[in-house]
């Protein structure tokens, strides 16, 4: 043990813990905040669809430094694989906290069988590669977080584009407007819209269906969720062939950037461009300054969508996989 490390107590979160659980998380991780009733939901949504899940935290004293929270993905699951999210306070990092969540955690993901876990790290985090590889965690696919400035943002040369799209006679609208209408079965179409799109899109486990209790707890039932910019495209004979989906947690002023995804016959005739801008304007509606989205590496289509409306990409993050 060097002279900066030190014994770290590991032991569960407990109801108290959850705030100072996300501060840790967010001052580790700026670039995506949560607030403790993110972490608290989370928890008791994985409970209540019966999946395995489960938070440390690492205490110095009194104090929470560290969080190590495991649980299951509802749209790629797998009973045996898991979902890993670590961080420590940027001030006790190299000190051995994370070396104290990982010691407590290792047993417990054998006792619930996990036959796999899988987590994210930043590629320019200067110690996240390190503490994995150790660990036994192989890199792969890698990720991007990229954000876009309301602010500064200019409609202008996009507006043809728009314009072909309306054009065709595909019309946009939102969740808030589908619900004043009082569209019959509104809740039976959004969940088959997006278990349609998501079909497709690019990921490092295999797509499960997501089930309707989990679209409605997980989605609609969501506080973050901005009605005003979960927004439909439909087409000139009804049907709907797109969406996309505004958030803003708590945690921060940023806008997050769910699912976007256009069904297979409507795709390459700009409707997903139109849902993106519409989705902008919406932003800008809410007094929204920034946009945050992700896309997978391997994901062309979205990301050329996303650099032509301007996003800048963060350092991008890389998918760790353990093999137990």
């Amino acid at each position: 043990m060097t002279s900066q490390e030190r014994t770290f107590a590991a032991r569960p979160a407990g109801e108290t813990d959850w705030d100072a659980a996300a501060r840790v998380w967010t001052l580790a991780c700026p670039h995506d905040p949560v607030s403790g009733s993110d972490l608290r939901k989370r928890d008791a949504e994985q409970r209540g669809w019966g999946y395995t899940a489960f938070t440390l935290v690492a205490l110095a004293g009194a104090d929470v430094v560290g969080v190590a929270s495991v649980y299951q993905n509802p749209g790629a699951y797998h009973p045996h694989r898991f979902t890993l999210e670590l961080a420590v306070h940027p001030g006790w990092q190299g000190r051995g906290a994370g070396r104290s969540l990982w010691a407590a955690l290792l047993p417990r993901l054998r006792a619930v069988g996990a036959q796999g876990v899988r987590t994210l790290a930043r590629e320019d985090h200067s110690i996240a590669s390190g503490f994995l590889t150790r660990r036994g965690f192989t890199p792969g696919q890698r990720y991007f977080t990229s954000s876009l400035d309301l602010t500064t943002f200019d409609e202008a040369p996009f507006r043809d584009r728009l314009a072909r799209v309306r054009a065709q006679g595909v019309r946009v609208r939102s969740l808030t407007e589908l619900r004043a209408a009082g569209t019959p079965d509104l809740t039976a179409r959004l969940h088959a819209l997006m278990s349609d799109v998501r079909r497709d899109v690019p990921r490092v486990e295999p797509a499960t269906p997501l089930s309707r209790q989990v679209f409605e707890e997980a989605v609609l039932g969501d506080p973050a969720l901005l009605p005003e910019a979960y927004l439909i495209a439909q087409d000139a004979g009804g049907e709907w062939i797109g969406q996309t989906v505004l958030f803003r947690s708590e945690a921060s002023p940023d806008l997050l950037t769910g699912l976007t995804g256009v069904t297979r016959a409507a795709r390459g005739q700009g409707v997903a461009t139109a849902l993106k801008l519409h989705a902008i304007r919406a932003g800008r509606a809410l007094g929204g300054t920034l946009i945050r989205t992700d896309n997978a590496s391997d994901n062309a289509p979205m990301l050329a969508i996303n650099d032509a409306l301007g996003f800048v990409r963060d350092p991008a993050s890389v998918s760790w996989t353990l093999e137990l």
